[in-house]
């Protein structure tokens, strides 16, 4: 089993698939300048991993009224 995270497409297809190396890959959310580092849960191994990412992320809605 291959864990990681899809990127959508509005239309509902993948743009890509950024694999991690735990198949329960879980969470992500963004954070750093631009939103450009995304913090990835990885369930199996109990682990919170930060990657550079290429587009910036969405913004938590409660962060950002």
């Amino acid at each position: 089993m291959t864990g990681g995270i899809t990127v959508a497409s509005p239309d509902g297809g993948t743009v890509e698939f950024v694999e991690c190396d735990d198949p329960y890959t879980t969470n992500i959310c963004f954070g750093g300048p631009d939103l450009r580092t995304a913090f990835v849960t990885l369930s199996w191994e109990g682990r919170l991993v930060a990657m550079d990412w290429p587009r910036p992320g969405l913004p938590l809605n409660f962060l950002n009224p």
